[in-house]
């Protein structure tokens, strides 16, 4: 519910004081377009000609976008809504706007109107509102003032004035999702509850749903991307949910302010979702001195006079009477909404209560995941291949194009919607053979090499460990002494000589145990501890990892009990535990051979919020050697989402005076691949981060200035290509890695394009994105997409091709180690060692 069950909107003066000191009103910002997001910033390097690879093979293939097609040139007016009072809701909103609508004799199909304050109209809606328009109306009782006034005239064959266009072919989409197919909005996506799949014998439901917009793409094509999305609701309350951590925190004997901080624990941040009416909500906090007794002010209007009344009503009757819910237990907390920034600016800064018995728990829990039955009857419904996902975004747009409300209105606005996927064609990439010394290893064609690594030395295998190094467990010896020597087996072929370990059995299962152990067994010349878990505790991992990243430093490798406990899959495990012990210690597993004829630093950098500090840890990840195979890690905390552009660029200078020091020399060249980067974010990162990194190369001193290249790496795109379209009997199968697309789907105002790196088991493979924003070497675009599909086989974690280049996924790795379980940075020692991995 987003407007009952508050205070009345005349309350007291110091209950409105009250909910300020709680809620604090954010500063106002430059208002913006609440649509900004279809007006893409222009990226594109100058002196582009053209950013189309040459090399690989010519294949054909299907995408998941549809071309749009708008036949009429007429004027289109964009007016801008102001609402007085503010505090109105969406929903009221829309009311509104209909009334309005009707009152001034526009129908349906005359005008657009999106969410907060934006309306197009076309001819005939212009001819009827002019410039300005005002219109007084009521709202439960009480005038509201609906102001409409005109701010452009936007004509179609005008390229600037076209790019608002988009925004309103963005919100008739919406508008057909929302209101004439019935579909949920939750952010980009909107969902369907009416076509809900039942997971038969598990305690949840699948909803599906799709994310579509529209934008102008290379060839000047207008063209739809349409990809499906799933949200899991469980069938458990949040009730539930409290009541299971209060409880068990009750039989530990603890007092009842403990027990009530344990249940906000387990439900605060969590996403709900109320089924009386389908809205989401995430819990903020629970208020354990209220119930569904405890009564409000509510105005409703008295069917019998027709005023409005301002009445008391406990919860439970007004849920009864306005959702047909009867509460069964009244002795229940609440939890608390807090109202969004963009609510509280509009002066809504009351807070929504929520009836925990009335909120459907969404998303998996941990315990979920770690299902495999769960996980695999998910998967069945969510993982599609890629035939059942075609037909699906060829269902939906049937489904579109079918409905006699929004073929009224595309008529009326002379918009089309073709019917068939996109056809274009990709380019395959030649395999890339991978080295360990001198040797070519076996079988780099299939991107996946366990095979031909697991019987030979690794490119450098690190420093020899021997016995320096301890085996903890609490109790089960004999699992771990099985494990242990598997290990040393595994390891000898890869040129690391793993003698037997010192065994301690840390005598319990605490975190404290495993620590004192590692810190009464140590020694000078320890070079790994490795701890055996008897459960996947977050609590005890930090603990450990804290002692050991940042206090005591050490390499350290953890492993569950249950995962060395099969003898079958043993020496599989062994074998990739190996892998990352070598890569740990500063070992290199194998490397490739890149193109660059000058000094080169790669660098991959990622970020992840800490929640507990309240800050982002940034992390890099630089090369140091000409084969890309060496690496160096460098971490900091940014204060605020600005303070991480100040944080990159000191990274970076970190990581151009590292590589000094092994190689006598500065990079000539630096070459960024940067994650965690939204649409919205890009003009910041041109106009603040990019900036500071050069200004920051400018302070080194080499003989020639530093050249920059710098690419964004965007993992969460709605492409999806599909493989043998013209083939019908296998159509639509998944691309070969090494797929790249630079053209028809990419934009014609960026420097981009798509590569599908990786293979997947199930599902439909996703393609990266990456949008080059300065390219100071001028390199030709076949070298920029082969070096960046090389970095993608550096994962030293995984005998294969990954998603993203490997630096990205090592600072990943970094990152949420630091956000996650240290809260603090590691020891300086560990700078050269993926103690993270």
């Amino acid at each position: 519910m987003a407007d009952e069950a508050r205070p009345a909107s005349d309350v007291k003066m110091e209950e409105a004081t009250a909910r300020a000191e709680r809620n604090p009103v954010p500063p106002e910002r430059t208002k913006f377009d609440p649509m900004e997001k279809y007006k893409l910033p222009v990226t594109r390097p100058k002196g582009l000609d053209s950013k189309r690879g040459l090399s690989g093979t010519l294949v054909p293939l299907m995408t998941n976008y549809i071309k749009v097609h708008r036949k009429s040139d007429d004027i289109i007016s964009q007016y801008r809504i102001d609402f007085i009072p503010e505090n109105v809701t969406i929903p009221q909103r829309f009311r509104l706007i209909r009334q309005w609508a009707e009152a001034q004799a526009l129908s349906q199909v005359d005008y657009t109107y999106d969410r907060s304050n934006i309306l197009f109209t076309g001819p005939k809606g212009f001819a009827k509102l002019g410039t300005a328009h005002k219109w007084e109306g009521m709202l439960d009782g009480s005038p509201v003032t609906v102001n409409a006034q005109q701010v452009k005239s936007l004509d179609p064959r005008n390229e600037d004035e076209f790019r608002q266009i988009l925004v309103q072919l963005n919100t008739q989409l919406n508008r057909f999702m929302e209101l004439e197919m019935g579909m949920i909005r939750i952010m980009d996506t909107c969902f369907d509850p009416k076509k809900r799949i039942e997971v038969r014998g598990q305690p949840i439901e699948i909803w599906p749903g799709f994310e579509a917009s529209i934008g102008k793409y290379d060839t000047d094509a207008l063209l739809m991307s349409i990809d499906q999305r799933f949200r899991i609701i469980r069938r458990q309350t949040a009730l539930e949910v409290i009541k299971d951590a209060y409880s068990s925190s009750k039989q530990r004997g603890r007092p009842d302010p403990e027990c009530q901080a344990e249940g906000l624990k387990a439900i605060k941040g969590s996403v709900v979702e109320t089924p009386y009416n389908h809205v989401f909500y995430k819990v903020d906090q629970v208020d354990w001195t209220k119930t569904p007794k405890d009564t409000f002010e509510s105005r409703r209007k008295n069917p019998a006079t027709g005023a409005f009344e301002t009445t008391c009503i406990s919860y439970a009757d007004y849920f009864r009477n306005r959702y047909n819910q009867n509460i069964k237990d009244m002795n229940q907390p609440l939890v608390i909404v807090k109202p969004s920034n963009k609510a509280m600016r509009r002066k809504r800064d009351e807070n929504i209560l929520l009836i925990p018995e009335l909120c459907n728990m969404t998303g998996l829990t941990d315990k979920m995941k770690a299902d495999f039955r769960l996980m695999k009857a998910v998967a069945e419904h969510t993982k599609l291949a890629p035939e059942p996902r075609r037909v699906k975004v060829l269902e939906f747009v049937a489904a579109l194009n079918s409905h006699g409300g929004v073929k009224e209105q595309l008529e009326s606005w002379g918009t089309k919607y073709e019917a068939e996927l996109v056809r274009l064609q990709g380019r395959t990439l030649s395999a890339f053979p991978i080295f360990q010394g001198d040797r070519k290893i076996p079988d780099y064609q299939r991107a996946d090499w366990l095979t031909g690594i697991r019987s030979s030395s690794a490119d450098k295998p690190g420093n020899q460990i021997g016995n320096n190094w301890l085996c903890l467990h609490f109790g089960q010896e004999n699992t771990a002494r099985n494990f242990a020597r598997e290990l040393s087996i595994v390891c000898r072929p890869m040129g690391q000589n793993l003698a037997e370990p010192k065994f301690v059995d840390v005598g319990g299962s605490t975190a404290q145990h495993f620590l004192n152990a590692a810190m009464q067994h140590g020694h000078a010349n320890l070079a790994l501890v490795l701890a055996i878990f008897p459960d996947n505790s977050v609590d005890r991992y930090s603990a450990f990892k804290h002692q050991l990243c940042c206090t005591n430093p050490c390499i350290t490798q953890v492993m569950l009990l249950k995962t060395i406990s099969e003898a079958k899959s043993l020496k599989s495990v062994a074998t990739k535990v190996a892998m990352q012990i070598i890569a740990k210690i500063g070992g290199v597993i194998w490397k490739m051979q890149f193109k660059f004829t000058e000094p080169t630093t790669i660098i991959g950098i990622d970020m992840h919020r800490d929640r507990i500090e309240k800050k982002m840890a940034v992390a890099a990840c630089a090369s140091w050697n000409k084969d890309m195979s060496a690496y160096m890690n460098f971490a900091d905390l940014a204060d605020e989402d600005d303070g991480v552009h100040d944080v990159v660029a000191k990274l970076v200078k970190q990581a151009v005076d590292k590589f000094k020091e092994p190689n006598g020399v500065h990079p000539n060249h630096v070459m960024i691949y940067r994650d965690g980067v939204s649409e919205g974010q890009l003009p910041n990162i041109v106009g603040k981060e990019i900036v500071k990194i050069r200004e920051m190369l400018k302070t080194v001193v080499t003989p020639k200035p530093i050249t920059l290249t710098y690419l964004v790496v965007n993992k969460h795109v709605p492409a999806r290509f599909f493989a043998n379209p013209n083939d019908p009997n296998t159509p639509g199968g998944n691309p070969a890695p090494g797929t790249i697309v630079d053209d028809v789907v990419t934009r014609p105002f960026r420097y981009d394009f798509y590569i599908v790196s990786q293979t997947v088991r199930e599902g439909t493979v996703s393609p990266t994105y990456y949008d080059v924003l300065v390219d100071d070497k001028k390199m030709p675009p076949e070298i920029m997409q082969q070096c960046t599909y090389m970095l993608c086989h550096m994962y030293f974690n995984w005998p294969g091709t990954i998603r993203v280049p490997a630096p990205n996924q090592y600072a990943r790795k970094h990152a949420q180690l630091v956000a996650v379980n240290l809260h603090h940075l590691a020891h300086d020692t560990l700078f050269n060692k993926m103690f993270y991995l």
